[in-house]
């Protein structure tokens, strides 16, 4: 995953804010993911189509972080995400 490449929140996905995190539920399987406040800004920017370096830009926005170690976690987190089928991924 580059920081050109494109993601987005998957429809078929619903999320709520609970206790200052966000807990997501995939509609067909019925699997509940938990994020934190870093992971919950990131969900956010994702609601529209977002580039990897932008989710990162948001990120070290909100939250005090070195840009090397921000684009490591960012492409972490989208990774788990894409396994569980909670983000689509189209590289541009």
């Amino acid at each position: 995953m580059t920081l050109e490449t494109k993601v987005k929140a998957s429809p078929d996905v619903i999320s709520t804010q609970l206790d200052g995190e966000t807990v997501l539920m995939h509609v067909s399987n019925g699997m509940y993911f938990g994020l934190n406040a870093v992971g919950s800004v990131i969900w956010e920017t994702m609601k529209e189509p977002v580039t990897v370096d932008r989710l990162c830009d948001a990120v070290a926005d909100e939250f005090e972080v070195e840009r090397d170690v921000c684009e490591n976690d960012v492409r972490e987190l989208l990774a788990q995400l894409e396994e569980q089928g909670l983000v689509t991924v189209a590289a541009s």
